[in-house]
């Protein structure tokens, strides 16, 4: 990659030198071409330098809880999702396709809706876990737990149904709050009565 202060050849001033530092003030506009801005090297220069080469801050993001789902349930496997959208990265390069996981709800432990488009109590919960550039869709705990299980394993699993809001885009998600392996004992005691299992 092309350094600052450099042509596309690499060739310029000794990197760290007066000379160079002017030139990287130029280039990132802390100085004008007369040279005018804060004194080379100073603690405004070095100030002004860090902020103009900092990364892009992440998009705000907001979110507003439309329901939650606190359940039992059973993991029924894997299998290969394929997004049906017609873009032009469809369906293999637009992260909606890729590794489904399924889990079969068994018992609703607490329901919410505090949005009037909330998600109603489910059945099944599917999440796409990782898309076919093996990139990871789901945070890498629950990734992690998830590829763990074996079909038939029973769990607990907390998921929302999110409105999603990062600057101009808006959109609904439903991601795993949190997911733990139970006995099979723990999930038929949970289905007999209302007390929860242990947290793990």
């Amino acid at each position: 990659a092309q350094k600052p202060g450099t042509d596309t050849d690499g060739q310029g001033p000794d990197i760290g030198s007066d000379e160079w530092a002017s030139a990287l003030g130029k280039r990132l506009k802390i100085s004008d071409a007369a040279g005018h801005g804060p004194d080379v090297k100073s603690d405004e220069w070095r100030a002004a330098v860090e902020k103009k080469l900092a990364p892009p801050a992440a998009p705000k993001e907001e979110r507003q809880l439309l329901s939650s789902h606190d359940t039992i349930a059973t993991f029924e496997g894997l299998s290969d999702h394929r997004c049906l959208g017609r873009t032009s990265l469809c369906p293999d390069r637009c992260g909606d396709s890729g590794k489904l996981a399924t889990f079969k709800i068994t018992k609703y432990l607490a329901y919410e809706k505090p949005g009037e488009y909330g998600d109603p109590k489910q059945d099944k919960f599917m999440v796409l876990i990782e898309d076919t550039q093996k990139n990871a869709k789901v945070a890498e705990p629950i990734l992690k737990a998830i590829t763990a299980l074996k079909p038939g394993d029973p769990v607990r699993l907390k998921g929302n149904h999110d409105y999603v809001t990062r600057e101009r885009s808006k959109s609904p998600e439903r991601p795993i709050v949190s997911l733990s392996t139970l006995t099979p004992e723990e999930a038929e005691k949970a289905a007999a009565d209302k007390t929860p299992p242990p947290k793990k």
